[in-house]
Protein backbone atom coordinates (compact mmCIF):
# COMPACT_ATOMS: atom_id res chain seq x y z
CA UNK A 1 0.00 0.00 0.00
CA UNK A 2 2.92 2.31 0.67
CA UNK A 3 4.10 1.96 -2.94
CA UNK A 4 0.58 2.73 -4.19
CA UNK A 5 0.32 5.78 -1.92
CA UNK A 6 3.72 7.00 -3.12
CA UNK A 7 2.70 6.91 -6.80
CA UNK A 8 2.28 10.57 -7.85
CA UNK A 9 -0.65 9.72 -10.14
CA UNK A 10 -2.47 7.90 -7.34
CA UNK A 11 -1.64 10.61 -4.79
CA UNK A 12 -2.71 13.42 -7.12
CA UNK A 13 -6.31 13.44 -5.88
CA UNK A 14 -5.97 12.19 -2.30
CA UNK A 15 -7.81 14.14 0.36
CA UNK A 16 -4.69 14.42 2.48
CA UNK A 17 -0.95 14.54 1.78
CA UNK A 18 0.96 11.28 1.99
CA UNK A 19 4.31 12.30 3.40
CA UNK A 20 6.55 9.77 5.15
CA UNK A 21 4.78 10.16 8.51
CA UNK A 22 1.36 9.62 6.90
CA UNK A 23 2.67 6.62 4.96
CA UNK A 24 3.98 5.04 8.17
CA UNK A 25 0.70 5.71 10.01
CA UNK A 26 -1.61 4.48 7.24
CA UNK A 27 -1.75 0.76 8.01
CA UNK A 28 -1.91 1.20 11.81
CA UNK A 29 -4.75 3.71 11.27
CA UNK A 30 -6.72 1.11 9.28
CA UNK A 31 -6.13 -1.55 11.94
CA UNK A 32 -7.25 0.87 14.68
CA UNK A 33 -10.44 1.66 12.72
CA UNK A 34 -11.24 -2.06 12.44
CA UNK A 35 -10.61 -2.55 16.17
CA UNK A 36 -12.80 0.40 17.15
CA UNK A 37 -15.70 -0.02 14.70
CA UNK A 38 -15.60 -3.66 13.60
CA UNK A 39 -15.32 -2.68 9.94
CA UNK A 40 -13.04 -0.79 7.60
CA UNK A 41 -11.40 -0.94 4.19
CA UNK A 42 -10.71 -4.33 2.63
CA UNK A 43 -7.62 -5.37 0.72
CA UNK A 44 -8.30 -5.76 -3.01
CA UNK A 45 -6.43 -8.48 -4.87
CA UNK A 46 -6.53 -9.75 -8.44
CA UNK A 47 -8.84 -12.78 -8.62
CA UNK A 48 -7.19 -14.26 -11.69
CA UNK A 49 -4.23 -13.57 -13.94
CA UNK A 50 -5.05 -10.74 -16.32
CA UNK A 51 -2.85 -8.50 -18.48
CA UNK A 52 0.30 -9.10 -16.46
CA UNK A 53 -1.35 -9.07 -13.03
CA UNK A 54 -0.91 -12.43 -11.32
CA UNK A 55 -3.79 -13.90 -9.32
CA UNK A 56 -3.46 -12.71 -5.73
CA UNK A 57 -1.59 -9.52 -6.62
CA UNK A 58 -2.38 -6.80 -4.07
CA UNK A 59 -4.12 -3.97 -5.94
CA UNK A 60 -5.19 -1.57 -3.19
CA UNK A 61 -8.24 -1.17 -0.97
CA UNK A 62 -11.95 -0.46 -0.97
CA UNK A 63 -14.37 -0.21 1.89
CA UNK A 64 -16.08 1.90 4.48
CA UNK A 65 -14.53 3.95 7.28
CA UNK A 66 -15.18 7.13 9.19
CA UNK A 67 -13.14 9.98 7.63
CA UNK A 68 -11.40 11.23 10.77
CA UNK A 69 -9.04 13.25 8.58
CA UNK A 70 -11.90 15.64 7.76
CA UNK A 71 -13.61 16.70 11.02
CA UNK A 72 -16.65 18.22 9.28
CA UNK A 73 -17.56 14.73 8.02
CA UNK A 74 -15.93 12.46 10.62
CA UNK A 75 -19.27 11.15 11.91
CA UNK A 76 -20.53 9.92 8.53
CA UNK A 77 -19.39 6.60 7.06
CA UNK A 78 -17.32 7.12 3.92
CA UNK A 79 -16.92 4.60 1.14
CA UNK A 80 -13.54 4.83 -0.47
CA UNK A 81 -11.25 3.05 -2.89
CA UNK A 82 -7.64 3.37 -3.92
CA UNK A 83 -5.95 1.14 -6.44
CA UNK A 84 -2.54 0.80 -8.01
CA UNK A 85 -2.33 2.38 -11.43
CA UNK A 86 -1.89 -1.06 -13.01
CA UNK A 87 -5.46 -1.85 -11.90
CA UNK A 88 -7.08 1.29 -13.31
CA UNK A 89 -9.56 1.07 -16.17
CA UNK A 90 -10.55 -2.55 -15.49
CA UNK A 91 -13.74 -2.00 -13.47
CA UNK A 92 -12.03 -3.25 -10.31
CA UNK A 93 -12.71 -0.10 -8.26
CA UNK A 94 -16.38 -0.24 -9.20
CA UNK A 95 -16.67 -3.95 -8.44
CA UNK A 96 -14.96 -3.59 -5.06
CA UNK A 97 -16.89 -0.44 -4.13
CA UNK A 98 -20.24 -2.06 -5.05
CA UNK A 99 -19.40 -5.01 -2.78
CA UNK A 100 -18.42 -2.61 0.03
CA UNK A 101 -21.62 -0.57 -0.44
CA UNK A 102 -23.80 -3.67 -0.39
CA UNK A 103 -22.01 -4.92 2.74
CA UNK A 104 -22.41 -1.52 4.43
CA UNK A 105 -26.15 -1.49 3.80
CA UNK A 106 -27.00 -5.20 4.00
CA UNK A 107 -24.70 -6.41 6.77
CA UNK A 108 -23.65 -3.34 8.75
CA UNK A 109 -27.08 -1.70 8.44
CA UNK A 110 -25.68 1.74 7.74
CA UNK A 111 -28.37 4.24 6.67
CA UNK A 112 -26.21 6.03 4.11
CA UNK A 113 -22.72 6.56 2.78
CA UNK A 114 -20.65 9.44 1.55
CA UNK A 115 -17.65 9.57 -0.74
CA UNK A 116 -15.25 12.48 -0.55
CA UNK A 117 -14.01 13.11 -4.06
CA UNK A 118 -11.57 15.70 -5.37
CA UNK A 119 -13.53 17.80 -7.91
CA UNK A 120 -11.06 16.99 -10.70
CA UNK A 121 -10.98 13.22 -10.12
CA UNK A 122 -13.19 12.05 -12.98
CA UNK A 123 -12.36 8.36 -12.40
CA UNK A 124 -13.66 8.46 -8.83
CA UNK A 125 -16.66 10.52 -9.92
CA UNK A 126 -17.51 7.73 -12.37
CA UNK A 127 -17.29 5.10 -9.64
CA UNK A 128 -19.48 7.23 -7.35
CA UNK A 129 -22.14 7.51 -10.06
CA UNK A 130 -22.11 3.72 -10.50
CA UNK A 131 -22.79 3.47 -6.75
CA UNK A 132 -25.93 5.61 -7.28
CA UNK A 133 -24.27 8.54 -5.55
CA UNK A 134 -24.78 12.19 -6.34
CA UNK A 135 -23.05 15.34 -5.14
CA UNK A 136 -24.68 16.41 -1.89
CA UNK A 137 -22.52 19.42 -1.14
CA UNK A 138 -19.02 20.82 -1.15
CA UNK A 139 -16.94 21.03 1.99
CA UNK A 140 -13.69 22.83 2.67
CA UNK A 141 -10.80 20.48 3.30
CA UNK A 142 -8.39 22.50 5.46
CA UNK A 143 -5.57 20.01 4.87
CA UNK A 144 -5.72 20.65 1.11
CA UNK A 145 -6.84 24.27 1.40
CA UNK A 146 -9.65 23.68 -1.11
CA UNK A 147 -13.22 22.50 -1.42
CA UNK A 148 -13.94 18.84 -2.16
CA UNK A 149 -17.16 17.20 -3.32
CA UNK A 150 -19.24 15.15 -0.92
CA UNK A 151 -21.15 12.49 -2.81
CA UNK A 152 -23.94 10.66 -0.97
CA UNK A 153 -26.33 7.75 -1.26
CA UNK A 154 -28.89 6.32 1.12
CA UNK A 155 -29.56 2.68 1.88
CA UNK A 156 -32.38 1.28 -0.22
CA UNK A 157 -35.78 1.25 1.45
CA UNK A 158 -36.62 -2.06 3.10
CA UNK A 159 -39.29 -4.07 1.40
Amino acid sequence: MTAINRDPEVARFLNRPMGEAALAAFQPMLVAHWEEHGFGPWAVEARAECDGLAAGTFLGFAGVAYPSYLPALAGRPEIGWRLARAAWGRGIATEAALAARDHAFGVLGLPGLIAIVHPENVRSQSVARKLSMAIERHVHNPVLGRFVDVWATAAPAAG
